[in-house]
């Protein structure tokens, strides 16, 4: 069987939904055919002008990063520096890059990975914001609900953190009354009574227009009642950052162990002896998960890097910071990344960027 650009970035979307994704975020298939055949495929931190030549080099068609080549629209596209030289080498050297950012971020493998690489396996989820979706509301005949859930799921609807096709069914008495030049599914003319049921399914915000049109396909009646609303429901397993109780340990024995284990010295806020019984772990820039970590209790939050002001926040509230690099707490999930694809297209057929830190610290 071939495997295409397009499947590629289909089993990653399947694994990391793009909803979950920061709005400002641009993740998938960023660049390169989609139907081009893959033999090989080369995942790394960032997607760069080196990381696409080692991957071409690698005899590799897909490179697959955490950090996507461009955030922004692009004006255009040049080969003088920035983002517009990623698109020219990715193309000229037939490189697809494909990127899961935020949305890796945020399933569950992705939020457990800093933690994990620290030694702490107990965790569960630091956030607690809420996420905008759209509620598709369906009324049909009792009988019809196997067929409307299958084509809702197949547009999109009824992704659940962790769960897939799911879905909400309550009975009810539908009544209606045609008029003349109707064709009702169901009744001679007259009232008519029918049992039915009422589901409903979330989609990502903005697909629920496209998931209505699925019902209406699969819908028996000429004129089935469909509804799309914005709701708004808490996250769960879906979430950004990680939060871990511990036996009794110091922030300095914290340190320690983070340095230790992801290798790379640390710079530390707050006391060194101060005890710590929870702590919060949040990739790259966790700066924005700081009140999370406050309101979850911790008394130390392991991050990428943080901005002065915050981190001086976090200290009057009682809150430690062992900052490691956005690099380093960015790494754990290459690996999840690499672990993705090496289970669904063989090992034979990932090859993972050698570990190489963009930075040093000078010594006394």
């Amino acid at each position: 069987m071939t495997v295409r650009v397009r499947d590629v970035a289909e089993l990653l979307e399947h694994r990391f939904p793009s909803s979950w994704a920061e709005p400002w975020d641009r993740v998938g298939l960023r660049i390169g055919d989609p139907e081009r055949s893959v033999e090989r495929l080369y995942v790394a931190l960032d997607a760069t002008v080196a990381s696409i030549r080692q991957a071409a080099a690698r005899g590799c068609q897909v490179l697959v990063t955490h950090h996507p080549p461009f955030l922004g629209d692009l004006r255009s596209v040049t080969a003088d520096g920035g983002a517009g030289s990623i698109v020219v080498e990715a193309l000229s050297l037939g490189v697809a890059v494909i990127s899961e950012h935020t949305n890796l971020d945020r399933s569950p493998e992705g939020w457990k990975a800093l933690a994990a690489r620290c030694g702490f396996e107990s965790v569960r989820p630091l956030e607690r914001s809420l996420e905008d979706v759209d509620l598709v509301t369906v009324y049909a005949p009792e009988g019809a609900e196997d067929r409307l859930i299958d084509a809702m799921a197949r547009a999109g609807a009824g992704r659940i953190g962790s769960y897939e096709r799911c879905a909400f069914a309550a009975p009810g008495v539908g009544t209606f009354t045609p008029l003349p030049g109707s064709a009702p599914a169901y009744g001679e003319g007259g009232r008519t009574s029918v049992p039915e049921l009422r589901i409903e399914m979330v989609a990502p915000l903005g697909d629920g227009e496209r998931v209505a049109r699925a019902a209406r396909e699969a819908h028996p009646y000429e004129e089935p009642l469909i509804t799309v609303a914005r709701m708004s429901r808490p996250r769960a397993q879906a979430s950004l950052g990680a939060v871990a109780d511990t036996a009794r340990m110091t922030l300095d024995e914290l340190a320690a162990t983070v340095s230790q284990r992801l290798e790379v010295p640390v710079r530390v806020w707050g006391p060194p002896d101060t005890e710590l019984s929870r702590i919060a772990f949040a990739n790259g820039s966790g700066g924005s998960l700081i009140p999370a970590a406050r309101a979850a209790g911790a008394d130390a939050i392991v991050l990428g890097e943080v901005r002065y002001h915050d981190a001086l926040t976090a200290l009057e509230a009682g809150l430690t910071i062992v900052e490691a690099g956005h690099d380093a707490t960015e790494l754990p999930l290459v690996d999840v990344l690499a672990g993705v694809l090496t289970e669904s297209l063989g090992s034979d057929a990932v090859v993972q960027q050698p570990r190489s830190p963009m930075w040093w610290v000078t010594r006394e």
